[in-house]
């Protein structure tokens, strides 16, 4: 239990240093050169800080999936082996080459935490870029510093999980779909899909719609991922077994896990009907960014990118039946991008997102802490445990937050395509009246 009151401590203390930068009111003084450095470092020092203390001084070991499944596969190539055919993995066939480059590095789960950390740094620096050209200056500065000062980001780098690499691959592809190059972002992401795992694919939809040239950008993103993937599988590796492993897994935090004990459904069955749910849930987000946005110029589909992957991110989170807390440092700034222009009171802005924050960091670790992770919430529930409950209305607040958010990026993209659609309309009136 101590290990949660230090995240939770962590993340609380990390935000309220955001906080104390905003109320200096400095923001909008800066030129963009500070601006950055600043940022950086109030993202990179208290990292680099508990790294050098847990890690280094205080010896303590990388835990989560780093010893069981990063560390191990890492060693295999090493030791000239080939992934889904002389060991099983969960993550894309290029994960356990580069998690083998690092581990020649430096033979130690630690080096994950840092090359995590440096990951997180670029991200901020692509992200920040990708605010200035979609967001005004003050929305954007706002949000690089909520980023920078993230609690929930700062342990997932500790953690060093791949979850930052997703992450900054994915504001690389977005940053480079804005710039109007399709064909770059296209292969970042084919980059993301074949290093780290399947749910690179999440926010390929929303890339496409926001994309000048689609054909190109999905050409590029496709081409080279089926190709790495197909000479996988000549070989006799099994690529598709992450797809059934990760199939297979539940998690707390979502809107099945929640609803499963009403439900009384065992088995594949209530597997399939959730990957369906899940499938529904984001088909049909899909369809109405597409909708929305097909009304803009390229330059406004651009614009609208951020909040649209907002969107996609907490569609997933809700209706999944996988969905850990850590999967939304996927799209973390957007998130922050979507409750800014969402909620703007910024005192109500900053005290939701540190309150988030927490949430986001302490649920999965008392979930596993609790014994959640061994059985299903119906039989837990039967247990009559008080902490069950207490857990359960934790879930619950979690899941208030995610469907908030969820609200303030449907009403920021029906605004921001509203504009586009009258304009639409008025045009076809006029030359209607025109042809009469």
């Amino acid at each position: 239990m101590s290990i949660i009151v230090f995240k939770l401590l962590l993340a609380l203390a990390d935000g309220l240093l955001g906080v104390l930068v905003l109320r200096t009111g400095s923001l909008d003084r800066w030129d963009e050169g500070q601006f950055l450095r600043r940022m950086v470092a109030l993202q990179v020092i208290p990292a680099l800080a508990l790294f050098g203390g847990l890690y280094l001084l205080g010896h303590q070991e990388v835990p989560s999936d780093i010893p069981a499944y990063y560390m191990p596969a890492a060693h295999a190539v090493l030791a000239g082996k080939l992934p889904f055919r002389d060991f099983t993995s969960s993550y894309a066939p290029l994960f356990p080459y580069l998690g083998g480059a690092l581990v020649w590095i430096w033979d130690s789960g630690k080096v994950f935490a840092l090359f995590s950390i440096l990951v997180n740094a670029v991200a901020l620096l692509v992200w920040n870029r990708l605010g200035t050209v979609c967001l005004d200056k003050q929305t954007a500065r706002q949000s690089t510093l909520l980023f920078a000062t993230s609690g929930h980001l700062l342990l997932q780098s500790l953690l060093g999980t791949n979850q930052t690499w997703i992450g900054a691959a994915l504001a690389g592809s977005a940053l480079l779909v804005v710039l109007e190059r399709p064909i770059g972002s296209g292969l970042l992401q084919a980059l993301s899909v074949v290093i780290t795992k399947i749910l690179a694919l999440l926010f390929w939809p929303v890339l496409w719609i926001c994309a000048r040239h689609r054909g190109r950008w999905l050409a590029a993103a496709l081409l080279p991922a089926l190709c790495l993937y197909a000479a996988f599988a000549a070989t006799g590796a099994d690529i598709f077994y992450p797809l059934r492993f990760e199939g297979e897994l539940i998690t707390s935090g979502n809107l099945p896990y929640v609803l499963d004990p009403l439900l009384n459904i065992a088995g594949p069955a209530k597997r399939l009907g959730f990957d369906a749910l899940a499938l529904a849930a984001l088909g049909g987000t899909t369809l109405w960014i597409y909708l929305r946005a097909r009304t803009l110029s390229p330059r406004q589909r651009a614009t609208l990118l951020p909040v649209a992957i907002a969107l996609t991110g907490l569609v997933f989170l809700v209706f999944s039946k996988k969905s850990f807390t850590g999967y939304a440092v996927f799209f973390m700034y957007p998130l922050i991008v979507a409750l800014g222009v969402g909620m703007r009171p910024l005192v109500s802005r900053v005290g939701f997102w540190v309150v988030f924050n927490a949430l986001l960091a302490t649920e999965p670790s008392l979930w596993f802490r609790l014994g959640g992770n061994s059985e299903t919430l119906g039989d837990w529930l039967k247990a009559g445990r008080v902490a069950t409950v207490g857990f359960v209305l934790l879930d619950v607040a979690l899941l208030a937050c995610y469907v908030w958010l969820t609200w303030l990026s449907i009403g920021s993209i029906r605004r921001t395509t509203a504009g586009a659609m009258r304009l639409r309309n008025a045009s076809q009136s006029e030359t209607a009246c025109s042809l009469v």
